[in-house]
């Protein structure tokens, strides 16, 4: 279990420290259980499919309203937006159509969350120049590297736009082909290319995403029902609380995974 808390905040220092920075990107829904527990909601940003005990799923104005404004047959796909915990149980919420979704009876697909949970050990730092793609100055773009499918064309990229780039997380795979991920771009965010082929269409699906999955919470959620009419105290602790064990562990992560450079300064001086 340790094991896998460590993985998923290594995850969010690799991956969602660029979604922090254009977090202003994000619209507040207009749902007055969003409003009331904003504070203990979750960002989520994962896809999942419906997979109800009877063939649907409802949608809920809050996880304890009494009825649903709208039911999801199975196979439907829906992009959940945030999650929260309520009476033991995990919800999630989607702008479209907007409502809460009891998470277990959805599936997760397969995405750029999953791939660096599978692939986080060999993520690198890239260094290099962007060089293919100052040549092309376009890329297509994938959901991770060796995707059966690519998602759209970055076109007219300048070199502002690759500055913009920032420190890419970088990984190569089996065929030796150099992968960049791209956390902000456009008002598009979480996604890769491909820095050494960026225009292939074609390349060859290392990673096809697998059968959608149950969704476990790597993230540590308040139960909103046990926290209520408490005046939101408790709730505000647990999450400084929270906020601060997350600071505090990317600290001691970035400690143990950063190697500073060890060349010594008079061999540098020396180059």
């Amino acid at each position: 279990m340790f094991k896998r808390l460590l993985g998923c905040l290594v995850v969010w220092v690799f991956l969602a420290s660029p979604l922090a920075v254009h977090a202003d990107v994000l619209i507040d829904p207009n749902n007055h259980f969003y409003e009331k527990n904003q504070g203990a909601i979750i960002y989520l940003d994962r896809s999942f499919v419906a997979n109800g005990e009877n063939g649907s799923v409802a949608v809920k104005k809050a996880p304890d309203a009494v009825g649903s404004v709208r039911k999801l047959k199975n196979g439907e796909v829906v992009h959940m937006q945030f999650s929260c915990l309520y009476d033991g149980a995990f919800w999630g919420f989607t702008y479209e159509p907007s409502g809460w979704i009891k998470l277990d009876q959805m599936l997760v697909l397969y995405d750029y969350v999953a791939f660096a949970e599978d692939h986080l050990q060999e993520f690198y730092p890239y260094t290099g120049d962007y060089a293919k793609i100052k040549e092309t100055r376009s890329a297509m773009v994938w959901p991770w590297p060796g995707a059966d499918h690519s998602l759209y064309t970055f076109e007219d990229l300048d070199a502002g736009s690759l500055e913009r780039f920032g420190g890419l997380s970088a990984y190569k795979d089996a065929g030796g082909r150099e992968w960049g991920f791209i956390g902000y771009l456009y008002g598009r965010q979480n996604a890769w290319i491909c820095l050494s082929d960026p225009l292939n269409k074609d390349l060859p699906a290392l990673n096809p995403a697998p059968e959608p999955d149950i969704w476990v919470s790597e993230t540590p959620h308040v139960d909103l029902k046990q926290t209520a009419g408490a005046d939101g105290f408790p709730v505000l602790v647990v999450v400084i609380a929270l906020v601060v064990a997350l600071v505090a562990g990317t600290a001691v992560l970035i400690k143990v995974f950063w190697k500073p450079d060890q060349t010594n300064p008079e061999e540098k001086a020396n180059d």
